[in-house]
């Protein structure tokens, strides 16, 4: 993505209104913050216009708007509500706004028609407002797993095709687990993200460089052996498979369930895991079990420094793991 003045101010925007909200002391000022963060936004999804970008930044306004009001309202109308907790209250908008079980449909059908770059904002970046937001509130970690950890995400993705509403069914599951991350530890939770990042920054790359959009692309793509090894390590890694490192962020998560003797918790989250492993075994499926289609006119790209890049980093990662488990 070429990067001008313009569209540097809306990201340097869109950084400093998730600062704005963490950084502040009372909710309107939070509240302020999330408004400024979606009118920063809103001109990065359109950087590269189409009919299918307006469509789902429509989407996305509507859905963001409709949930800054109903926050917006129980913060001035706390006093109303004295029947009932205000925290519940308060939580029912935090989740619609990351797409959180019971209010996550709209993603999906949202993400199918962003370009890569704004997939990624939407599946990391965005989530750390309302994240920190609800890690304020005094409630029950319990009640959180009754919006959070339902396997309905899941299994919605069964029958997907698009990567991106696999990646989004993906961050989806991987939200409830920094959720639970969240509040068991703020640490613990910054590790979690930064490596969800990385994994999911390393993954887009690749399907941005290469246009893939859909499932079959990678039937008919042609890679050679090392980058198809690179691509299985990536998605053995985001599916949280030892050794590699996104097994790392869900052992540190499980270690400290598991001290703090929250062992209900512990098999949920990874019968949860369990489900939605299924929807990256469909990708590793053409990769593995499938020959590629090579003409002799293909052209094959020379810079292989990308490629090397990501391979240096997955072994890197793997070298981690055995030190910091065992």
């Amino acid at each position: 993505m070429n990067l001008n003045f313009t569209k540097m101010l809306f990201l340097m925007i869109l950084i400093f209104s998730t600062f704005f909200s963490i950084s502040s002391s009372n909710w309107f000022s939070m509240w302020m913050g999330l408004e400024l963060n979606l009118f920063s936004i809103i001109p990065i999804f359109n950087f590269k216009s189409s009919i299918y970008s307006i469509e789902s930044t429509m989407k996305y306004f509507l859905i963001q708007a409709f949930t800054s009001i109903i926050l917006l309202i129980f913060l001035i109308n706390k006093s109303m509500f004295f029947f009932w907790n205000n925290n519940i209250l308060i939580i029912l908008p935090l989740l619609m706004k990351m797409s959180l079980m019971p209010f996550h449909l709209w993603l999906p059908s949202m993400i199918e028609g962003l370009n890569w770059f704004s997939c990624l904002l939407m599946f990391t970046w965005q989530k750390i407002t309302p994240m920190i937001m609800i890690s304020y509130l005094n409630f029950n970690k319990i009640l959180i797993l009754m919006f959070t950890l339902l396997l309905i995400n899941s299994i919605y993705g069964f029958n997907q095709n698009s990567l991106r509403k696999i990646l989004a069914m993906s961050s989806i599951n991987n939200s409830s687990w920094m959720m639970m991350a969240l509040l068991m530890n703020e640490k613990l939770w910054i590790n979690y993200f930064l490596i969800y990042l990385i994994l999911n920054s390393m993954i887009i790359f690749i399907f941005n460089q290469y246009n893939m959009n859909y499932i079959n692309q990678l039937k008919f793509f042609n890679m050679n052996y090392f980058f198809k090894l690179n691509m299985l390590m990536l998605i053995f890694s985001i599916m949280g498979l030892p050794p590699m490192l996104g097994f790392l962020m869900k052992w540190m998560l499980i270690k400290n369930l598991m001290l703090n003797n929250l062992i209900l918790i512990m098999i949920i989250l990874m019968m949860m895991s369990i489900f939605n492993l299924f929807l990256y075994l469909k990708m590793t499926y053409f990769i593995l079990f499938n020959f590629n289609i090579s003409n002799k006119w293909f052209y094959q790209n020379k810079n292989y420094f990308k490629k090397n890049i990501f391979m240096f980093i997955n072994f890197c990662s793997i070298l981690i793991n055995y030190i910091i488990i065992y």
